[in-house]
Parts: C-alpha cells; structure tokens; sequence
C-alpha cells in the first residue's frame, strides 16, 4: 500500500496577498483621462466637419449644372486646420 498523501490543512489558508494588488491601487487624478475624452471629441468634430465639407464640395463637382461657391476652398483649408490641430491635441493629451 501507498502511503497517504496529506490533504490541505483543515484550518483556514493564508495566501499571500500583493502589497499593492490591481484590485486596490488608487488611481490618480482623471483629469488626464478627461482631457483625453475631450481631446476625443474634439477631433471626431473636427473630422466631421471637414467630412462635410468635402461631401459639399463633391456634390457639387458631381452636379453638371452646380458649382462650388467661392467660399468652399476657404472653408475646406479652415476644416482641415481644425482637424490638424485637433488631432494634434491628442498627442499632448495622452
């Protein structure tokens, strides 16, 4: 016969704990996570806006009869500043 291997201790197991386990690390300030989400949002307007913006300008040059307007040229090179510089945010934010 084999002798009998032990089985766990009948009292309660201690096991060792992490000292600074994920669970209870305290995070820092979220500023620089809301500062992120804002930066996020920023740019998804920004984007949004020169989406538009070139789909006016793609109707237009689509349309046989249509033309774009003077301003569009001036409104597409401001739109895309607006995203440039939005989406540089994101890189000073993270």
């Amino acid at each position: 016969m084999r002798p009998r291997r032990r089985g766990a201790p009948s009292g309660p197991r201690l096991r060792a704990v992490p000292a600074r386990s994920r669970v209870t690390v305290r995070r820092g300030s979220s500023l620089p996570r809301q500062a992120t989400l804002v930066a996020l949002r920023e740019s998804r307007d920004a984007l949004g806006k020169l989406q538009g913006e070139l789909d006016a300008l793609l109707a237009a040059l689509r349309d046989p009869a249509g033309r774009a307007d003077a301003a569009a040229a001036d409104r597409l090179k401001l739109a895309m500043r607006a995203a440039g510089a939005a989406i540089a945010g994101l890189g000073r934010g993270a």
